[in-house]
C-alpha cells in the first residue's frame, strides 16, 4: 500500500473551517499564554520566606494576587474584546436548508396531522 504524497483535499477545505481552526488555535495559545503566567507568578511570588515580613499589598490585595490572577484576567478579557470585534471572521454559511425555510408553504405538523387541542 502506497500513500499518495499530493493532498488534494487540502485545496478544497472551506474557508470557514481554515478560520476556524485559526481561531481555536490563537484562543489556545492565549489560555496557555495566561495561564503559565499565572502559575509561574503565583509560584514564585506568593510562597515567601517563612518568616515576620509583611505582604506587600496592591489596591489592597497581595502584590503575588494582583500579578497572577488578577493581572492575566484583565489580559484575557483585553484579548477577548479585541478577538470578538476585530479578529473573528463572519463567514458565509451556505444557503439555508428548504426545510427550516419560513416562507415555505408547507403546512405546520399541527395543522396537518391533528396533534393538538383545539
Amino acid at each position: 500500500m502506497s500513500r499518495s504524497t499530493s493532498q488534494p483535499n487540502r485545496d478544497r477545505i472551506d474557508s470557514a473551517v481554515r478560520h476556524t481552526r485559526r481561531e481555536a488555535l490563537l484562543i489556545l495559545a492565549a489560555l496557555a499564554v495566561c495561564l503559565i503566567w499565572s502559575v509561574s507568578w503565583c509560584y514564585l511570588t506568593g510562597y515567601g520566606e517563612p518568616g515576620g515580613a509583611p505582604i506587600s499589598t496592591v489596591l489592597g490585595m497581595p502584590s503575588w494576587v494582583f500579578g497572577g490572577v488578577l493581572v492575566p484576567w484583565l489580559a484575557a478579557d483585553v484579548f477577548t474584546v479585541w478577538f470578538c470585534f476585530f479578529f473573528m471572521a463572519d463567514d458565509p454559511l451556505g444557503e439555508p436548508d428548504d426545510a427550516l425555510d419560513p416562507d415555505d408553504d408547507q403546512p405546520d405538523r399541527r395543522e396537518a396531522g391533528g396533534g393538538g387541542s383545539a
